[in-house]
Protein backbone atom coordinates (compact mmCIF):
# COMPACT_ATOMS: atom_id res chain seq x y z
CA UNK A 1 0.00 0.00 0.00
CA UNK A 2 2.65 2.52 1.02
CA UNK A 3 6.20 2.46 -0.35
CA UNK A 4 7.72 4.53 2.43
CA UNK A 5 10.09 2.75 4.80
CA UNK A 6 8.59 4.57 7.79
CA UNK A 7 5.00 3.93 8.80
CA UNK A 8 2.53 5.27 11.34
CA UNK A 9 -0.58 3.39 12.36
CA UNK A 10 -3.09 6.10 13.20
CA UNK A 11 -5.55 4.63 15.71
CA UNK A 12 -8.53 6.93 15.15
CA UNK A 13 -11.19 5.60 17.55
CA UNK A 14 -11.93 3.23 20.42
CA UNK A 15 -15.70 3.02 19.89
CA UNK A 16 -17.11 -0.37 18.92
CA UNK A 17 -20.56 -1.89 18.40
CA UNK A 18 -19.50 -5.18 19.97
CA UNK A 19 -17.85 -6.12 23.24
CA UNK A 20 -15.31 -8.84 22.48
CA UNK A 21 -13.77 -10.10 25.69
CA UNK A 22 -10.34 -10.54 24.15
CA UNK A 23 -9.96 -6.96 22.85
CA UNK A 24 -6.34 -5.90 23.41
CA UNK A 25 -6.79 -2.15 22.83
CA UNK A 26 -6.02 -0.01 25.86
CA UNK A 27 -6.70 3.52 24.64
CA UNK A 28 -10.00 5.46 24.76
CA UNK A 29 -11.63 8.21 22.74
CA UNK A 30 -11.53 9.21 19.12
CA UNK A 31 -9.88 11.66 16.76
CA UNK A 32 -12.01 14.10 14.77
CA UNK A 33 -12.07 13.45 11.04
CA UNK A 34 -10.71 16.91 10.21
CA UNK A 35 -7.74 16.44 12.56
CA UNK A 36 -7.16 12.95 11.15
CA UNK A 37 -6.89 14.31 7.61
CA UNK A 38 -4.57 17.10 8.76
CA UNK A 39 -2.29 14.59 10.48
CA UNK A 40 -2.22 12.36 7.42
CA UNK A 41 -0.93 15.28 5.34
CA UNK A 42 1.68 16.18 7.98
CA UNK A 43 2.94 12.60 8.23
CA UNK A 44 3.14 12.28 4.46
CA UNK A 45 5.18 15.49 4.28
CA UNK A 46 7.65 13.87 6.73
CA UNK A 47 8.01 10.76 4.57
CA UNK A 48 5.75 8.44 6.59
CA UNK A 49 3.32 6.00 5.13
CA UNK A 50 0.07 6.00 7.11
CA UNK A 51 -2.27 3.15 8.02
CA UNK A 52 -5.73 3.96 9.36
CA UNK A 53 -6.99 1.68 12.13
CA UNK A 54 -9.02 1.77 15.29
CA UNK A 55 -11.64 -0.26 16.94
CA UNK A 56 -14.65 -0.17 14.56
CA UNK A 57 -13.90 2.74 12.23
CA UNK A 58 -17.14 2.27 10.27
CA UNK A 59 -19.05 3.77 13.21
CA UNK A 60 -17.92 7.12 11.76
CA UNK A 61 -17.81 6.77 8.00
CA UNK A 62 -16.17 10.17 7.78
CA UNK A 63 -12.95 8.24 8.40
CA UNK A 64 -13.30 6.76 4.92
CA UNK A 65 -11.93 10.08 3.66
CA UNK A 66 -8.73 9.27 5.54
CA UNK A 67 -8.55 5.78 4.03
CA UNK A 68 -8.83 7.40 0.60
CA UNK A 69 -6.26 10.08 1.47
CA UNK A 70 -3.60 7.50 2.44
CA UNK A 71 -4.48 5.15 -0.42
CA UNK A 72 -5.45 2.32 1.91
CA UNK A 73 -7.37 -0.34 0.00
CA UNK A 74 -8.40 -2.53 2.94
CA UNK A 75 -10.43 -2.01 6.10
CA UNK A 76 -10.61 -4.01 9.32
CA UNK A 77 -14.13 -4.55 10.69
CA UNK A 78 -16.27 -6.87 12.79
CA UNK A 79 -18.72 -7.01 9.87
CA UNK A 80 -21.87 -5.96 11.73
CA UNK A 81 -22.59 -2.79 9.74
CA UNK A 82 -21.68 -4.42 6.43
CA UNK A 83 -24.06 -7.29 7.17
CA UNK A 84 -26.89 -4.91 8.03
CA UNK A 85 -26.67 -2.63 5.01
CA UNK A 86 -25.33 -3.24 1.49
CA UNK A 87 -25.27 0.57 1.12
CA UNK A 88 -22.27 0.60 3.48
CA UNK A 89 -20.38 -1.49 0.92
CA UNK A 90 -21.28 1.03 -1.80
CA UNK A 91 -19.68 3.72 0.33
CA UNK A 92 -16.55 1.61 0.83
CA UNK A 93 -16.24 1.22 -2.93
CA UNK A 94 -16.71 4.98 -3.38
CA UNK A 95 -13.64 5.64 -1.21
CA UNK A 96 -11.42 3.07 -2.88
CA UNK A 97 -11.69 0.13 -0.48
CA UNK A 98 -11.06 -3.14 -2.31
CA UNK A 99 -10.92 -5.59 0.58
CA UNK A 100 -12.58 -6.04 3.97
CA UNK A 101 -10.96 -8.09 6.71
CA UNK A 102 -13.61 -9.39 9.08
CA UNK A 103 -13.04 -10.85 12.54
CA UNK A 104 -14.29 -14.38 13.14
CA UNK A 105 -12.79 -16.64 15.79
CA UNK A 106 -13.83 -20.15 14.89
CA UNK A 107 -14.88 -22.46 17.73
CA UNK A 108 -14.26 -19.80 20.40
CA UNK A 109 -16.37 -16.85 19.20
CA UNK A 110 -19.13 -17.52 21.74
CA UNK A 111 -16.65 -17.58 24.60
CA UNK A 112 -15.06 -14.36 23.33
CA UNK A 113 -18.47 -12.69 22.85
CA UNK A 114 -17.36 -11.80 19.34
CA UNK A 115 -19.58 -11.48 16.28
CA UNK A 116 -21.33 -14.77 15.40
CA UNK A 117 -20.66 -16.64 12.20
CA UNK A 118 -24.07 -15.92 10.63
CA UNK A 119 -23.38 -12.16 10.71
CA UNK A 120 -19.90 -12.60 9.25
CA UNK A 121 -21.33 -14.82 6.51
CA UNK A 122 -23.84 -12.10 5.56
CA UNK A 123 -21.10 -9.45 5.61
CA UNK A 124 -18.93 -11.55 3.29
CA UNK A 125 -21.86 -12.05 0.94
CA UNK A 126 -22.71 -8.32 0.85
CA UNK A 127 -19.08 -7.39 0.25
CA UNK A 128 -18.49 -9.88 -2.56
CA UNK A 129 -21.73 -8.93 -4.35
CA UNK A 130 -20.18 -5.49 -4.82
CA UNK A 131 -16.87 -6.88 -6.05
CA UNK A 132 -14.85 -6.56 -2.85
CA UNK A 133 -12.51 -9.23 -1.58
CA UNK A 134 -13.28 -10.55 1.90
CA UNK A 135 -10.81 -12.17 4.28
CA UNK A 136 -11.29 -13.46 7.79
CA UNK A 137 -9.06 -12.51 10.73
CA UNK A 138 -8.89 -15.19 13.42
CA UNK A 139 -7.29 -15.03 16.86
CA UNK A 140 -5.29 -18.10 17.80
CA UNK A 141 -5.18 -19.28 21.42
CA UNK A 142 -4.44 -22.52 23.25
CA UNK A 143 -8.12 -23.37 22.80
CA UNK A 144 -8.23 -23.40 18.99
CA UNK A 145 -4.67 -23.62 17.64
CA UNK A 146 -5.10 -27.29 16.72
CA UNK A 147 -8.10 -26.56 14.49
CA UNK A 148 -6.33 -24.93 11.53
CA UNK A 149 -7.77 -27.32 8.94
CA UNK A 150 -11.34 -26.90 10.18
CA UNK A 151 -11.00 -23.11 10.38
CA UNK A 152 -9.68 -22.84 6.84
CA UNK A 153 -12.42 -25.10 5.50
CA UNK A 154 -15.09 -23.07 7.32
CA UNK A 155 -13.70 -19.77 6.03
CA UNK A 156 -13.54 -21.12 2.48
CA UNK A 157 -17.12 -22.45 2.71
CA UNK A 158 -18.30 -19.02 3.89
CA UNK A 159 -17.00 -17.56 0.65
CA UNK A 160 -13.93 -15.82 2.10
CA UNK A 161 -10.93 -15.18 -0.14
CA UNK A 162 -8.53 -15.97 2.66
CA UNK A 163 -7.85 -16.21 6.36
CA UNK A 164 -5.22 -14.51 8.51
CA UNK A 165 -4.23 -15.95 11.88
CA UNK A 166 -3.32 -13.49 14.64
CA UNK A 167 -1.65 -14.58 17.86
CA UNK A 168 -3.60 -13.80 21.06
CA UNK A 169 -2.41 -10.66 22.86
CA UNK A 170 -2.79 -10.60 26.64
CA UNK A 171 -3.51 -6.87 26.84
CA UNK A 172 -6.45 -4.56 27.51
CA UNK A 173 -9.73 -6.34 28.26
CA UNK A 174 -8.08 -9.69 27.53
CA UNK A 175 -6.07 -9.48 30.77
CA UNK A 176 -9.28 -9.92 32.74
CA UNK A 177 -10.46 -12.85 30.67
CA UNK A 178 -9.02 -16.15 31.90
CA UNK A 179 -10.44 -18.22 29.04
CA UNK A 180 -7.67 -17.20 26.65
CA UNK A 181 -3.96 -17.72 26.85
CA UNK A 182 -1.07 -17.66 24.41
CA UNK A 183 0.81 -20.54 22.85
CA UNK A 184 3.87 -22.19 24.30
CA UNK A 185 6.98 -22.29 22.12
CA UNK A 186 6.30 -25.92 21.24
CA UNK A 187 2.68 -25.12 20.31
CA UNK A 188 3.80 -22.17 18.20
CA UNK A 189 6.20 -24.31 16.18
CA UNK A 190 3.55 -26.99 15.70
CA UNK A 191 1.11 -24.31 14.56
CA UNK A 192 3.54 -23.15 11.86
CA UNK A 193 3.93 -26.73 10.66
CA UNK A 194 0.18 -27.29 10.53
CA UNK A 195 -0.43 -24.09 8.56
CA UNK A 196 2.23 -25.08 6.02
CA UNK A 197 0.52 -28.45 5.60
CA UNK A 198 -2.96 -26.96 5.17
CA UNK A 199 -1.72 -24.34 2.68
CA UNK A 200 -0.91 -27.13 0.25
CA UNK A 201 -4.62 -27.99 0.06
CA UNK A 202 -5.70 -24.61 -1.35
CA UNK A 203 -4.56 -22.76 -4.50
CA UNK A 204 -3.17 -19.41 -3.31
CA UNK A 205 -5.08 -17.50 -5.98
CA UNK A 206 -8.35 -18.96 -4.68
CA UNK A 207 -7.80 -18.92 -0.92
CA UNK A 208 -4.88 -17.27 0.87
CA UNK A 209 -3.73 -18.53 4.29
CA UNK A 210 -1.65 -15.96 6.17
CA UNK A 211 0.09 -15.74 9.55
CA UNK A 212 0.48 -12.36 11.26
CA UNK A 213 3.98 -11.26 12.16
CA UNK A 214 3.12 -11.18 15.86
CA UNK A 215 3.65 -14.96 15.95
CA UNK A 216 7.33 -14.20 15.78
CA UNK A 217 10.08 -15.93 13.85
CA UNK A 218 9.62 -19.08 11.85
CA UNK A 219 12.63 -21.39 11.82
CA UNK A 220 14.47 -21.23 8.52
CA UNK A 221 12.57 -18.18 7.30
CA UNK A 222 13.80 -14.87 5.92
CA UNK A 223 12.61 -13.32 9.18
CA UNK A 224 15.10 -15.43 11.11
CA UNK A 225 17.90 -14.00 8.98
CA UNK A 226 16.67 -10.45 9.50
CA UNK A 227 16.44 -10.93 13.26
CA UNK A 228 20.15 -11.61 13.48
CA UNK A 229 20.81 -7.98 12.53
CA UNK A 230 17.80 -6.63 14.47
CA UNK A 231 15.80 -5.91 11.31
CA UNK A 232 12.90 -8.35 11.76
CA UNK A 233 10.49 -5.86 13.32
CA UNK A 234 10.52 -2.08 12.71
CA UNK A 235 8.41 -1.27 15.81
CA UNK A 236 9.67 1.79 17.66
CA UNK A 237 12.21 2.54 14.93
CA UNK A 238 10.40 2.87 11.61
CA UNK A 239 6.93 1.89 12.79
CA UNK A 240 4.79 3.73 15.35
CA UNK A 241 1.19 3.70 16.55
CA UNK A 242 -0.52 6.91 17.64
CA UNK A 243 -3.73 6.99 19.71
CA UNK A 244 -6.38 9.75 19.86
CA UNK A 245 -4.61 11.39 22.82
CA UNK A 246 -1.36 11.72 20.81
CA UNK A 247 0.43 9.01 22.78
CA UNK A 248 2.98 7.09 20.72
CA UNK A 249 3.70 3.35 20.87
CA UNK A 250 5.90 0.90 18.99
CA UNK A 251 2.93 -0.79 17.33
CA UNK A 252 -0.82 -1.35 17.97
CA UNK A 253 -0.06 -4.53 19.94
CA UNK A 254 2.20 -2.68 22.38
CA UNK A 255 -0.11 0.02 23.65
CA UNK A 256 0.88 -0.72 27.22
CA UNK A 257 4.36 0.62 26.50
CA UNK A 258 4.22 4.31 25.66
CA UNK A 259 7.48 5.44 24.09
CA UNK A 260 6.70 9.04 23.17
CA UNK A 261 4.22 11.75 22.23
CA UNK A 262 2.95 13.44 19.12
CA UNK A 263 3.86 17.13 19.28
CA UNK A 264 2.79 19.57 16.58
CA UNK A 265 2.46 16.71 14.15
CA UNK A 266 5.88 15.22 14.89
CA UNK A 267 6.79 11.95 16.61
CA UNK A 268 8.88 12.64 19.72
CA UNK A 269 10.44 9.49 21.24
CA UNK A 270 11.69 9.67 24.82
CA UNK A 271 12.32 6.02 25.70
CA UNK A 272 13.34 2.73 24.12
CA UNK A 273 10.71 0.18 23.29
CA UNK A 274 10.40 -2.17 26.29
CA UNK A 275 13.59 -0.64 27.76
CA UNK A 276 15.58 -1.77 24.75
CA UNK A 277 14.61 -5.46 25.03
CA UNK A 278 13.28 -5.63 21.49
CA UNK A 279 13.55 -9.41 21.31
CA UNK A 280 11.02 -9.67 24.13
CA UNK A 281 8.71 -6.81 23.19
CA UNK A 282 5.60 -9.01 22.86
CA UNK A 283 6.52 -11.72 25.35
CA UNK A 284 4.61 -10.22 28.27
CA UNK A 285 1.46 -9.99 26.14
CA UNK A 286 1.48 -13.39 24.53
CA UNK A 287 1.29 -15.74 27.49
Amino acid sequence: MNKQNKQIVLMVNSECNNGCKHCYLLYKGHREVKNTLELVDKFHSQGYGVIIAGSETLLNRGYLKAYERVGQKYLLTNGILISQSPEVVDELCQYGIKEVRISLHFSIQEDLKSVPERIVEKAISNAKKKGLRAKIATVITKNNHRNVLDMCKSAYDLGADGIKFIRFINSGRAKEFNFCSGLSEQERKKFFETVDSVRSLYPKDKFEILIHGNFGLKQGSRGEELSRCNRYCPAGINLFAVDPDDNVYGCPFLMGYQIGKLSEGKIIIDKDLCNGKRDRCLTDYLL
